[in-house]
C-alpha cells in the first residue's frame, strides 16, 4: 500500500458546469436522470432544442462521469467514452471531471460506483430535507478515497475492464439474436413473404413446385443456385426447408376487410391464452425470503428479461401468481419518461436463490393453451402493432397504466398449428443461446463484484 495515498473526491475531481451552445446544435439529444442507467444510455433520440426542458442546460466531453444526483443507489450513472458534442444532459446530474494528473477517469468511476461509494452516498442523500433523497457535490466532496499510483491503477482496470467487455459483448450478441427471430416473425406471420412468394409464382405461370421453391428462397434467403447445393451438401436441411414451404399456403383471401393467407384465421389473444395479473404487496413484506417478486425491474427497456430486478418477499399469493422458467410475461405499468416498459414482453428465467417466483401486480402472465405458442406470442407483443394497441389502453400521467382489456383484446392472424411448431422449432435455440447470455452475464458480474472491492483496497 506504499504507493497508495489518501484523498478526498474535491482534491481529485471537480463537478463542471458547462453551458451547452445551442447555436452549434440546433438538434441535440437530452440526457434526464432516468435515461440512463448502470452506465449505459437508455436512448438516442434527437429532439429539437425548441422543445427541450428547462434542466437541459449541461454539455458533456470525453472522460467525463454523470452520477445522478436525485436517489443515489439507483444506478443512474455512466462513464463519458466517446465526444458526444450533441449530447446536453440535466442540470440534476453531476457533471465529475477528474484530475487526470492523480486519477485515471475510468478508475476514478470504479470507485464511485464501488458499493462502498454507494453506501456513503445513500447515507448523505437520507440525512438531507427535501421531497427526494438527492446529494450536491458539495455533500460528498470529502468522501475520503484510496488511490495508488496511476501504474497500479492502469493494472487495476486491465483486470475488470476485459470482463466489462465479455459482458457487452454477450448484449450486443443477445440483441441481434432478438433480432433475428423478430425478423424470422415479421417475414412468416406478418409480411407473410413465403405466401406471397408461391402467389407470385403462380400468377406468374410457374407451376406448383416452383412456387414452393420460391417460398423455400423466401424463408431461406438462398437463389435456387444455393438450394441446389444444399440439397447435396445438406439433403436433410433441404428436405426440413422444403416441408416448411410445403406449410405455407398458396393464395391469400380476405377476412373481415383484413388479407390474410388462405386458412389462417383472425384471433384474440383471449382465445389462446389465460391473462392473469400479478400480487399487490406491502413494503412490510418486502423481506429476506425464498421467495420473490418479479417486477417493472425484471423488464428490459424495450423488452427482455433482466435476472436483477427481483425483490424478496414473504407474503401470501395465488399460486396462479407464480411463473416458472420460460412463461411470458408483460409489463403492466411503466414510469419511464418515454413509456419504455409498458406492454412490453419478457419470458422469466429460474434464479437458484428462490424456490418460488411471483409476479407482482405490475406484471401480468399470458399463459398460452399450447405451449408451441411461447415463441410466437413473444415475438408478437415485440411489434409495433402491439405496441400500439396497448398503448391505446394505457391511462395515467407520471404512472401509466395498462387498461386489463389491452393484452386479451389484441387481435392477430394466426397461423396453421404445422407453422406454430415449425416456428417454435427454429426459434428455441435461439431463446437458449439468449438465456445463457443473460446467465453468463449475471456470473461475470459476480465475479467482478468480488474482485473489485479488493483490487479498490489495494489488498489483491
Amino acid at each position: 500500500m506504499s504507493n497508495w495515498k489518501e484523498y478526498t473526491l474535491g482534491d481529485i475531481s471537480r463537478n463542471i458546469s458547462r453551458r451547452f451552445d445551442f447555436n452549434a446544435y440546433p438538434n441535440v439529444v437530452f440526457i434526464n436522470t432516468g435515461d440512463v442507467l448502470n452506465n449505459k444510455f437508455l436512448h438516442c433520440d434527437i429532439s429539437n432544442v425548441k422543445d427541450l426542458p428547462g434542466q437541459a442546460k449541461k454539455a458533456i466531453k470525453k472522460g467525463d462521469i454523470l452520477y445522478s444526483e436525485i436517489r443515489p443507489g439507483n444506478g443512474r450513472y455512466l462513464f463519458v467514452d466517446n465526444d458526444l458534442d450533441n449530447y446536453v444532459v440535466s442540470t440534476k446530474f453531476m457533471v465529475i471531471e477528474p484530475n487526470a494528473n492523480i486519477v485515471l477517469p475510468e478508475f476514478l468511476f470504479l470507485l464511485l460506483i464501488s458499493n462502498e461509494t454507494t453506501e456513503y452516498f445513500k447515507m448523505i442523500a437520507e440525512s438531507r430535507s427535501g421531497t427526494f433523497p438527492q446529494i450536491t457535490f458539495d455533500s460528498v466532496s470529502s468522501l475520503s478515497l484510496n488511490i495508488p499510483d496511476k501504474e497500479t491503477q492502469q493494472k487495476i482496470l486491465d483486470i475488470i475492464i476485459p470482463l466489462d467487455g465479455k459482458i457487452e459483448i454477450n448484449t450486443q450478441i443477445n440483441q441481434t439474436l432478438e433480432q433475428i427471430s423478430q425478423a424470422l416473425f415479421k417475414s412468416w406471420f406478418v409480411d407473410f413473404d413465403p405466401v406471397r412468394a408461391k402467389v407470385q409464382a403462380l400468377s406468374d405461370g410457374l407451376s406448383l413446385e416452383q412456387a414452393e421453391l420460391a417460398a423455400m428462397q423466401a424463408i431461406s434467403g438462398k437463389t435456387p443456385e444455393e438450394l441446389t447445393a444444399l440439397s447435396q451438401t445438406q439433403p436433410e436441411r433441404y428436405a426440413e426447408l422444403a416441408e416448411t414451404a410445403k406449410a405455407f399456403p398458396c393464395e391469400m383471401v380476405e377476412v373481415d376487410g383484413v388479407e390474410v393467407p388462405k386458412g389462417w384465421e383472425v384471433k384474440r389473444i383471449d382465445e389462446i391464452a389465460n391473462i392473469i395479473k400479478g400480487k399487490s404487496y406491502k413494503s412490510s413484506e418486502l423481506e429476506k425470503s425464498k421467495t420473490a417478486l418479479v417486477t417493472l425491474k425484471s423488464f428490459n427497456r424495450g423488452g427482455g428479461y433482466r435476472l436483477d430486478g427481483l425483490k424478496e418477499y414473504t407474503g401470501k399469493y395465488k399460486s396462479e401468481q407464480e411463473v416458472f422458467s420460460g412463461e411470458l410475461i408483460i409489463a403492466y405499468t411503466d414510469v419511464t419518461q418515454a413509456a419504455d416498459v409498458i406492454g412490453k414482453p419478457a419470458m422469466v428465467m429460474s434464479d437458484s436463490n428462490y424456490q418460488h417466483l411471483v409476479i407482482s401486480l405490475d406484471v401480468g402472465v399470458v399463459r398460452p393453451f399450447n405451449d408451441v405458442y411461447k415463441h410466437f406470442l413473444y415475438c408478437l407483443a415485440m411489434t409495433d402493432s402491439f405496441q400500439a394497441h396497448t398503448k391505446s389502453f394505457c391511462t395515467g400521467t407520471t404512472v401509466l397504466h395498462l387498461g386489463k382489456d389491452a393484452v386479451p383484446s389484441f387481435e392477430f392472424i394466426n397461423p396453421s398449428n404445422e407453422l406454430l411448431h415449425v416456428f417454435y422449432k427454429q426459434t428455441s435455440p435461439i431463446f437458449e443461446k439468449i438465456n445463457l447470455h443473460i446467465e453468463e452475464n449475471k456470473n461475470l458480474e459476480k465475479v467482478i463484484d468480488l474482485l473489485l472491492p479488493s483490487l479498490l483496497s489495494g489488498r489483491s
